[in-house]
């Protein structure tokens, strides 16, 4: 009955949901932006109009958070925004508070991630972030005192005065209140939240239980949730979890856009969502979609039909959202690419085009004695599919030009190769500077994890497309582009079927076992596995030795016979490549930023020092007892 009471309680109710594409260090920008939706919400009469945590200084900043003046402007606009409310409606957003009384753990103005209510032109409600993250991108303890940190405050304060004689009494419940809002329905009771909080279950806390038991008709979570894989179904599942035991009706707001933290480009969704009772969706705003949608909230309301959108789909929007909000409206300038005729250039060049239109892109060819004819034709064919400029640029003038200043020859193998590499970046940042463009890097996650790049070549420009995917993704991806997105080939087969080759020597091809259409490569695994999993070589040889490498890795079946016949070689191998992870940070630190598409991402994502690559005693006991029942 609880379902059915609340809905009816708060039938007619109108609510506006805010997803707006928050710029981040922008406050004035998203201000405007606040401003206006609440002046085009009140005309059509709206009661609550809802908007994104941190949605006025955006929430990927950096250390702005630590400049006081940008604080103190982030705090006039907040005014600016109450003041926009004095004819009545109802206006929720995240920003930041400051106390100016007392200090954080910095040592500096304590400020605090905060939903704010404001209403007629008055402050009615604020409340702070209790559960702040501290995984992947989010440092929230780094700036903002959590309301968790005060009842800490509060709790050590009740200790001392105890033992001075005083009685306190401590509830943490005290510490969340709920928000009364004036609406066009009557008086309700409101309870507001900041993104983790209703992700409880990993910590000690609930803060929807506590602000549903002191009386919340409705909760709100103002997010700053970035995409990510399977990101929303989990989310469903928590709040109907949650949902269960405080069933309230749960109005989630999440922003759109493109914030960063100087490595990682991460994409925000926003699909946005109102969840009755009993946990199930009966409002959904679509993901990337700007703009406020209205919900009018009923007695009953029956429940959406769930949407099914396979991973491929989202990668492609997720790195659609990325291109164009890199970009950004009204940005016209042209994106120079080297086209190889390989997947990975092909790949990226069809990505620019659709994202920002074929005329803004140069494919530019750049042949040497190594370069074999079809690469030449196909980079040819990729750019008259795509409608992109084509250009060819030969290298060998360059290249010879600087081997003959450097004594280097062909006989030098790797810096001749690296030679040609740079003479390829040169020309595509000549041509970029010369037409006010940006040039864009083409490596995908197996090569960076490696180190399969060559420094101020490839691995340089303004922006890694692919940076974050391994192989069989880009495949997956350029299959989609062909059969959804531009509804032909656009990306020929010949592309699918050539074997990577960076073409720097004669019959080069790249030494992994890369994904295909068909199949999982062995080291794009091996990638996941050490990145998002954070597996190790002490894992490898236990289920390689226990025989489960393959299922874990969800490979076929005789994989690694075909790749390795004996347990040296499957070890040599594990060895090189554990290595080659450690060894070839510098490359990564000093590469472009790159799209976040996995579930950890080189950058700040996933945090690296520059160590050497250590096995532990237990791999030692495993190798040594592994090559032992080999050789017996």
């Amino acid at each position: 009955m609880t379902e059915i009471i609340t809905m009816k309680k708060l039938a007619g109710l109108k609510i506006g949901i805010c997803q707006m594409p928050v710029t981040p260090g922008r406050p004035d920008i998203n201000t405007e932006y606040i401003v206006r939706e609440i002046a085009a919400a009140e005309k059509r009469g709206v009661d609550i109009v809802v908007f994104p945590e941190l949605c006025v200084p955006g929430y990927l900043i950096g250390d702005m958070f630590e400049d006081e003046s940008f604080v103190r402007d982030v705090l006039a606009c907040n005014e600016e925004i109450r003041q926009a409310t004095r004819s009545g409606i109802i206006a929720i957003f995240g920003s930041l508070a400051a106390d100016p009384d007392k200090k954080g753990e910095d040592g500096r103005l304590r400020i605090m991630n905060s939903g704010c209510t404001v209403q007629s032109g008055s402050w009615i409600h604020r409340t702070e972030k209790f559960l702040q993250p501290n995984y992947r991108f989010f440092d929230d303890d780094r700036h903002f005192f959590s309301l968790r940190k005060s009842v800490g405050e509060d709790l050590e304060q009740q200790r001392r005065m105890t033992v001075a004689g005083a009685l306190n009494r401590y509830d943490i419940r005290d510490y969340f209140r709920t928000c009364r809002l004036e609406t066009s329905m009557g008086n309700i009771a409101a309870g507001i939240m900041l993104c983790e909080d209703m992700w409880h279950d990993d910590y000690a806390y609930n803060p929807a239980a506590y602000l549903v038991e002191r009386g919340a008709q409705i909760l709100f979570n103002l997010s700053a949730s970035p995409w990510g894989w399977q990101k929303n179904r989990k989310r469903h599942a928590v709040v109907k979890k949650l949902l269960a035991d405080c069933p309230v009706p749960f109005v989630y707001v999440n922003n759109t856009g493109l914030q960063n933290n100087g490595k990682n480009l991460i994409g925000f969704d926003g699909s946005s969502a109102v969840y009755r009772p009993d946990g199930e969706i009966v409002f959904e705003v679509s993901p990337y979609e700007g703009g406020t949608r209205d919900i009018e909230l009923a007695d009953a309301m029956p429940p959406l039909i769930a949407k099914t959108q396979n991973d491929t789909e989202e990668l492609y929007l997720a790195v659609r959202n990325c291109i164009r909000c890199f970009f950004g409206e009204g940005d016209t300038r042209k994106v120079f690419i080297g086209l190889s005729g390989g997947i990975d250039s092909s790949l990226a060049a069809a990505l620019y085009a659709d994202a920002l239109g074929a005329d803004r892109v140069v494919g530019v060819h750049m042949p040497f004695v190594y370069t074999q004819e079809d690469s030449t034709s196909l980079a040819a064919e990729v750019a008259k599919n795509l409608g992109i400029s084509h250009q060819t640029r030969p290298i060998g003038d360059i290249v010879g030009a600087i081997c003959s200043q450097t004594a280097i020859s062909p006989d030098d193998d790797l810096a001749y190769q690296n030679v040609q590499a740079r003479a390829r970046m040169e020309i595509l940042a000549a041509m970029a500077q010369k037409n006010g463009g940006l040039f864009t890097a083409n490596w995908n996650k197996v090569e960076a994890a490696f180190g399969y790049g060559t420094l101020y070549a490839d691995v340089a420009g303004a922006l890694a497309v692919l940076g974050d995917m391994v192989k069989r993704e880009e495949y997956q991806l350029a299959e989609y582009i062909n059969r959804v997105v531009f509804g032909r080939q656009v990306i020929p087969q010949a592309c699918f079927d050539k074997k990577p080759t960076a073409e720097l020597k004669n019959a080069q091809v790249d030494p992994f076992d890369y994904g295909s259409l068909a199949r999982r490569g062995y080291h794009d695994e091996m990638v996941r596995a050490f990145t998002e999993f954070r597996k190790n070589p002490e894992w490898f040889l236990e289920c390689y030795g226990n025989g489960t490498l393959e299922t874990e890795l969800m490979l076929e079946p005789m994989t690694l016979v075909k790749l390795f016949p004996t347990a040296h070689a499957f070890i040599e191998d594990l060895e090189r490549h554990w290595q080659l992870l450690h060894r070839s940070y510098f490359k990564r630190v000093q590469s472009p930023p790159s799209t976040v598409t996995s579930k950890r991402s080189f950058g700040y994502d996933l945090r690296e020092s520059m160590l050497s690559p250590y096995f532990t005693r237990r791999y030692k006991r495993l190798k040594e007892e592994l090559l032992h029942h080999a050789v017996s």
